[in-house]
């Protein structure tokens, strides 16, 4: 799945939640995302800041599912996993052996995860994390090698409430 397709699978109320973070949490990020959207459509950011926040959210939501914000979109999920989410992503990696630095940035992939591991780290994360969260991690760590990892893969297709389409 691209970031988009993700972002349009989540539905309003967590598209809402998520920009809700970036808005109340993340404010510096947000108003860079702002800043560098803007005036792709030839508006000074200042018009846009205007706006009510569920405006401001409607408006940032539209420009994120065009194709050319792709990369924005997968921006916001990283800022949103990373930063508000960090206990899930070092429950993961934990749980499936990978070395991170403690805050769940990780150093380097491994080549393969085995069966056991993908199954006892998405277990973990059900039983933590709401499904919708665990979701969007999973399928933005699949998205950091080609084809993700079979393991993972299985252990997501094996659950419907992890399944973003």
């Amino acid at each position: 799945m691209t970031p988009n397709q993700i972002l349009n699978a989540l539905g309003p109320e967590m598209q809402m939640q998520l920009l809700r973070y970036m808005q109340d949490e993340q404010r510096a990020a947000y108003k860079a995302i702002i800043n560098t959207l803007a005036p792709q459509r030839k508006l000074r950011p200042v018009f846009i800041f205007e706006k009510s926040k569920e405006k401001q959210a409607g408006w940032l939501l539209d420009q994120l599912r065009l194709r050319t914000n792709e990369g924005i979109t997968e921006q916001i999920f990283q800022i949103w996993l990373l930063k508000g989410n960090a206990q899930m992503l070092i429950t993961f990696l934990d749980t499936v052996g990978i070395g991170h630095d403690g805050k769940g940035e990780i150093a380097e992939l491994p080549k393969e995860i085995t069966d056991e591991k993908a199954e006892e780290a998405v277990t973990a994360l059900m039983a933590a994390h709401p499904a919708k969260n665990v979701a969007v991690y999973l399928a933005m760590f699949q998205m950091q090698r080609p084809g993700g990892w079979p393991a993972i893969t299985k252990a997501i297709e094996a659950r419907p409430e992890l399944k973003l389409a």
